[in-house]
């Protein structure tokens, strides 16, 4: 290769798809572009190149990562389904659909280690673009729900936040990192504490029972530790009771909207789709159907056609199997032990209470692990991704970690 002259960096196009670049603007992306699909082709210009760049380069994931090697056999064991995957209602995707997926979610997986193995910052600046973006973007769902004609339904919203269920579930996640600041000693977390007030709107207008529920678990779990994280959610819930009141006031019909969420849903069939999930997973326990299963419901009444099971446990069932079922619980206590032995305090009271959050929102509506990109990325592998890298991060870490020296 021809020598550098001193002060002088070769510039080459291997610089615009680096991990620490592309991974806080995928986290960016699905909370600003407009929909699944925007987001899907913006990953396929950055994240996949990035990826196939980095590979190329001879960056190989962390292999003495027990936690991590988890996560990749549970996506592993996941995307192998595909090869017998059974389409038992004619109504699911093909299997040219789910590689594409599993290849996307792969993609996200890697660039979060490969970013956060040569960036000792990178992990913290991923969580920044997470919190900036989910402001503007929790405040557009709201605008775009008070503008509607008709109140009747859930609050979804923009972006990764459409689907009501999975929007609500990120918000919860964004709020638990958002008090992570606030509980830092700094100017700026009075800053952090006014951005939880719209998601803190946000939240009792789209109405979803699960993710107040892990919430309320995370804010439980995080007040214990700090007071000051404590404090700033109280402050700050005020805020937002005050802002929806004045809200409601000129919106009296919204009232009825938000107890009509809460209460009028009752179960939404779900005891009806859980209960044929169910009878799916015995008649084929061990390695299950494939990520394009549907349940052979026709619509009735709340029900709609052709379901997914509805509920993170019984999805793994359903489309893993008992192995998928087991990685997914090894993930678990993989990274819990992990946390527990790096952290103390308040941070480890945080990345308990993010893998916490699928854990209780996934009882009502979550789906396959390799759908991506999709909210899915945000609620079942961001949490499990940042409980990775829970703990001291080492500040001489070398790009040479995570990739060799590139090919001259």
């Amino acid at each position: 290769m021809r020598p550098v002259e001193a002060g002088r960096r070769r510039w080459h196009p291997g610089f615009l798809f680096t991990p620490r670049l592309a991974l806080p603007l995928t986290l960016a992306a699905g909370l600003l572009l407009p929909s699944n699909a925007a987001w899907s082709t913006f990953f396929y210009i950055l994240g996949l190149p990035t990826i196939g760049w980095q590979l190329w380069r001879g960056a190989r994931p962390d292999a003495a990562n027990r936690p991590l090697l988890a996560m990749l056999a549970l996506w592993a064991w996941s995307s192998l389904t595909i090869a017998w995957d059974r389409n038992i209602s004619g109504q699911g995707d093909g299997h040219g659909y789910w590689l594409l997926n599993a290849l996307c979610t792969l993609a996200f997986l890697l660039c979060f280690d490969f970013a956060t193995r040569q960036d000792a910052s990178a992990r913290r600046r991923a969580v920044s673009a997470f919190i900036l973006c989910a402001v503007p973007t929790a405040l557009l769902s709201i605008a775009l729900f008070a503008v509607q004609d008709h109140w009747t339904g859930r609050l979804g919203g923009w972006g990764a936040l459409k689907t009501p269920v999975w929007g609500a579930s990120v918000i919860v996640i964004c709020v638990l990192l958002t008090l992570g600041r606030v509980a830092e000693a700094g100017p700026r977390r009075w800053l952090y504490a006014t951005a939880l007030v719209p998601m803190l709107v946000y939240l009792p207008l789209n109405g979803s029972r699960t993710a107040l529920l892990s919430l309320a678990m995370g804010v439980m779990m995080l007040g214990l530790s700090s007071w000051r994280a404590f404090r700033a959610l109280v402050i700050a819930g005020l805020c937002a009771l005050a802002a929806l009141a004045g809200v409601v006031l000129m919106r009296p019909v919204w009232v009825k909207a938000v107890i009509g969420n809460f209460l009028a849903r009752g179960t939404d069939c779900h005891i009806t789709i859980w209960r044929t999930a169910w009878g799916l997973f015995l008649a084929q326990p061990v390695i299950g159907y494939g990520p394009s299963a549907r349940l052979p419901i026709l619509p009735h009444g709340a029900c709609p056609a052709y379901p997914s099971p509805h509920n993170l446990y019984l999805s793994l069932l359903v489309y893993s199997g008992l192995v998928g079922f087991a990685l997914y619980g090894l993930c678990q206590i993989l990274l819990c032990r992990h946390v527990l032995r790096r952290q103390r305090g308040f941070q480890r009271a945080l990345a308990l209470a993010l893998l916490a959050v699928p854990l209780v929102s996934g009882l009502s509506d979550l789906t396959q692990v390799i759908k991506g990109p999709s909210p899915l990325w945000y609620i079942i592998w961001l949490p499990m991704l940042l409980a990775l890298r829970a703990g001291p991060e080492s500040p001489g870490t070398s790009p040479a970690s995570a990739a060799s020296p590139p090919r001259g």
